[in-house]
């Protein structure tokens, strides 16, 4: 937790020198959902991640001086300088990637978990996302697909209440972020996310 804080807490400097390149989102106070979900990883488990993926990456085992070149636009970047902040990936560690677009990895992670059913694996796909996620299509699209195929993949919502000011229950017909899951029949929690031995128990 302590490492994901201090790599997002120095990114302000290097974006005031005019060194990162376009947005970079910080994901402080949210980094012991990061530490306590990917530590319930296996190393052959999947993630996929948001805008806000910094800590994700990190807690996966992603390499911190390969991500701060990535993030630099250099070419020695987890991906050679043109993912940037918003689009870190590393297959090497199992990171499918982190994506720009608000619930763009919803397909990715469904698409990985039915390749791992198909293919008679043990992994699981630990699919990231924000609260402002819930109302695009392809959640709803990805959870029903999930429920049906019995799909080894889970979908671990950070309520940080940036959703663009909208307030969930402002978006959302169901009474709780949980009951949009349940919605499906895909049992759904909701967890303390400051507790990272809380989210641990949880994934």
């Amino acid at each position: 937790m302590f490492l994901i804080r201090a790599f997002d807490s120095n990114l302000p400097v290097l974006y005031n020198r005019g060194l990162i390149q376009g947005s970079s989102h910080s994901a402080i106070g949210q980094e012991a959902v990061a530490a306590g979900a990917c530590l319930a990883l296996r190393p052959g488990d999947y993630v996929t991640s948001t805008h806000r993926g910094h800590g994700h990456a990190i807690a996966k085992g992603a390499d911190l001086w390969r991500m701060t070149a990535e993030l630099l636009g250099r070419s020695t970047g987890i991906c050679r300088g043109k993912g940037g902040s918003m689009h870190i990936a590393d297959f090497g560690i199992r990171m499918l990637g982190a994506n720009g677009i608000v619930g763009g990895t919803f397909g990715i992670a469904t698409g990985a978990a039915l390749s791992i059913q198909l293919h008679g694996q043990d992994d699981v796909v630990l699919s990231f996302f924000g609260e402002g996620a819930l109302n695009q299509g392809s959640f709803l699209e990805c959870a029903n697909m999930a429920k049906i195929w019995n799909l080894p993949v889970i979908f671990l919502c950070e309520n940080n209440h940036f959703a663009m000011s909208a307030r969930p229950e402002d978006m959302l017909a169901v009474r709780s972020i949980p009951d949009r899951a349940r919605a499906f029949g895909i049992e759904g929690i909701e967890i303390d996310g400051m507790d990272a031995d809380a989210v641990f128990d949880a994934v």
